[in-house]
């Protein structure tokens, strides 16, 4: 079984497929194949201002430092485990930070991992607050080069016409990863 791998537009809540690979392997894929997939379209979008929206797969602080050297924006959903330092303070995992139902937060100049020569962040805590008894499993923790918490939470949330793509591809009628 084979991976796609896709870089889609969003456009109205919808996503449309503009470029893909396949990966002759299952999981996560790597900041080489991040970057193969990713290249194509900044030459097709020379020009025009690029977000990139990444879920926990894209974490890569790498991968940030990678996107801000080329003037792209970003999003990068972090995994609870990921360390950041603030200032001159002692290493702490996102997890310790307390991102409850109903919390959310913006932090600015943060250091995200413990391997030295990496730019300094932003780093956007967002948790839903509970809605009619209902609480999601888990908030996020996003890495971005945007200046807001407000900027960070909408460009994210377009990633719901992502997940509607996905579902379409594979389970939705489609099928992609079967056939």
């Amino acid at each position: 079984m084979k991976n796609v791998f896709i870089i889609s537009l969003i456009e109205q809540k919808r996503a449309i497929p503009v470029y893909w690979i396949l990966l002759p392997k299952k999981g996560c894929s790597k900041l080489g194949e991040q970057k193969r997939l990713i290249r194509p379209l900044l030459r097709l979008f020379k020009g025009y201002r690029i977000l990139v929206l990444g879920d926990r797969e894209f974490h890569s602080i790498k991968l940030a430092h990678w996107l801000h050297s080329k003037g792209i924006d970003f999003v990068l959903r972090q995994k609870q485990g990921t360390y950041i330092r603030q200032g001159n303070e002692s290493y702490q995992r996102l997890q310790s930070l307390g991102l409850n139902p109903g919390i959310s937060f913006f932090l600015t100049g943060i250091q995200a991992t413990k391997q030295k020569g990496f730019a300094h962040f932003n780093l956007a805590g967002y948790y839903k607050r509970k809605y009619r008894g209902k609480v999601e499993p888990a908030g996020w923790f996003l890495l971005t080069n945007l200046d807001s918490l407000a900027d960070a939470i909408k460009a994210f949330k377009l990633r719901s016409g992502i997940e509607a793509m996905f579902k379409d591809c594979k389970t939705g009628g489609y099928n992609l990863e079967s056939t």
